[in-house]
């Protein structure tokens, strides 16, 4: 089978699970006399190393300092290597379109010879530890007013990596008290912006200078406002009469709550109180929402804004009979449709396959099952309590769910076919739709 770089994306991800899952099989990891069997210390190392935060054991107290530690570092190289790893495959696939298409992506990322791909590493890890370390400050600050510095600096710098880099693990036992209203803020925040993803920040600065904004960074703004927007509407209208989740709270409360929902749902997968109290069309939004997920190129999961963008353009055109797909004014380039429908359909038959996995190796419902697949393809780690109950097979199956989720249904697709050389034609006929 002949090389494909993202083998590259896909050994590192196995190499980091596995070494992460060894470190907290350590006596030392564990707060208390239990160690976590390895299938457990296997199922949290990949949960952070792949950004998705679903857990079998209690983060804050069953792992200890050191664990914690373990943890922390797993979810930021994990984050780094998303950010870097998915950066340099978009400009593998860009080299395979036409190029002037070439020329102009290249061009927008600053990467036109080895010196421009260095500066875009070195860029992508500033931007990265610049925003940790900003949001670790914002949420200290704030917690320095209960707690000692050294734990609010530890609190602060923890989640502040999980919010950006899209992991949804916690130690502040979120699902029992409401954060300060600045700390959620701060969360949220974070999570945005490392959903968008560097090349849309990058693009946006180089907006102030006189620069346009791509086709690529439109989709994923005007995406994300729409998807952000839409889905807090959704939830304070499903959720703000409900007394046992957001109905008791004040109105602004209500709405920064769900707000934040809406924004963890597509990106980092924190929840907060009320969560499991829920109504089912809630869930069934926050599947959807999850589904999507955040920008390319980003530390997000699910198949993407630009792809979600890309398809409901695909649609619109098709509904008014254009011969060309068109978006924002931009007329899309043809493999890339046919990249955005293999994506949405891999994916689609992924969530299927995990979800039907579930039904046979557990005992919960249908809607807890979709959801728990949908949160470990999408690496949300949103969960209406399966994961701590799944049997050994169950906990296999979403290990494999989160690392396929995490490196791409189409990197997959990419590394394990044979690229065709055949240069055969072949007659046109005409299949019957609809």
């Amino acid at each position: 089978m002949p090389f494909h770089p993202s083998w590259g994306l896909i050994c590192f991800y196995l190499i980091l699970m596995g070494a992460g899952a060894l470190l907290l099989f350590l006596p030392v990891a564990a707060a208390g006399p239990d160690r976590p069997s390895f299938l457990d210390a296997l199922f949290t190392a990949t949960s952070a190393a792949t950004g998705t935060g679903l857990v079998v054991v209690d983060t804050a107290s069953f792992w200890s300092g050191t664990g914690h530690w373990v943890l922390l570092a797993l979810v930021q190289i994990g984050g780094l290597g998303t950010l870097i790893g998915s950066t340099i495959f978009l400009l593998l696939i860009a080299r395979r379109v036409g190029p002037e298409d070439r020329e102009l992506v290249q061009d927008s990322m600053g990467v036109g010879s080895a010196r421009g791909m260095v500066l875009l590493i070195v860029g992508i890890t500033v931007f990265s530890l610049a925003a940790e370390l900003l949001g670790a400050f914002l949420i200290a600050s704030r917690l320095r007013l209960s707690m000692p510095a050294g734990d609010a600096w530890w609190q602060g710098i923890f989640h502040s990596a999980s919010a950006f880099n899209n992991a949804g693990l916690e130690i502040m036992d979120l699902g029992r008290r409401l954060p300060e209203a600045r700390i959620q803020l701060v969360l949220t925040g974070l999570s945005v912006l490392g959903a968008i993803g560097f090349l849309v920040v990058l693009d946006m600065l180089r907006r102030l200078l006189g620069r346009s904004l791509s086709l690529d960074t439109r989709l994923v703004l005007v995406g994300s406002v729409l998807l952000l927007a839409g889905g807090a509407a959704l939830v304070l209208l499903t959720e703000g009469g409900n007394p046992d989740s957001l109905g008791a709270q004040p109105f602004w409360q209500k709405v920064l709550s769900a707000v934040f929902y809406s924004a963890s749902a597509r990106t980092a997968g924190l929840s907060s109180v009320g969560f499991s109290a829920f109504a089912h069309s809630t869930f069934l939004l926050l599947i959807a929402l999850m589904f999507i997920g955040g920008g390319a190129g980003s530390t997000a999961g699910g198949i993407k804004v630009n792809t979600f963008a890309l398809l409901a353009a695909v649609t619109w055109s098709f509904v008014r009979g254009q011969p060309r797909v068109s978006v924002l004014g931009k007329a899309v380039h043809e493999e890339q449709v046919y990249r955005a429908l293999a994506v949405a359909f891999l994916s689609l038959v992924l969530v299927f396959g995990v979800t039907l996995a579930l039904s046979i190796t557990e005992g919960a419902g249908l809607l807890e099952q979709l959801f728990e697949a949908v949160s470990a393809f999408s690496t949300t780690g949103l969960s209406m309590g399966l994961t701590s109950t799944l049997t050994s097979l169950g906990k296999l199956v979403l290990v494999f769910t989160m690392f396929a989720g995490r490196v791409g249904p189409l990197a997959l697709a990419f590394a394990l076919a044979r690229r065709s050389s055949s240069r055969h034609s072949y007659t046109q006929e005409a299949v019957n739709l609809g």
